[in-house]
């Protein structure tokens, strides 16, 4: 029985190959070009539009959750302040309206 060997391929070569696939190009050519399996075109894609350039990294999908978290607190404190701000604004002009 014959091995079978995975070929490993650089993080920068997938995000350059999803960056092909998603460019309107079809799995079938980037696969004949580059002798790649579709599924693994389809998932790569996928994979780069989900997460970004962090995709192919060790842990690239975690820490791309974790930016994202961040970025949500950040926008919600934001958000939590402008609210602030206008509830005293409200509460400023209707007093000053009686």
């Amino acid at each position: 029985m014959e091995e079978t060997t995975m070929a490993q391929y650089t993080s920068q070569f997938k995000i350059q190959i999803a960056k092909e696939v998603l460019k309107a190009r079809t799995y079938a050519e980037v696969s004949k070009k580059y002798g790649i399996n579709r599924s693994d075109l389809k998932r790569w894609a996928n994979d780069y539009e989900k997460y970004g350039e962090l995709a192919f990294e060790e842990d690239g999908p975690q820490k791309f959750q974790e930016q994202k978290i961040r970025n949500l607190e950040r926008q919600l404190a934001e958000l939590q302040e402008e609210n602030d701000i206008l509830k005293k604004a409200t509460a400023y002009f209707s007093k000053r309206n009686l």
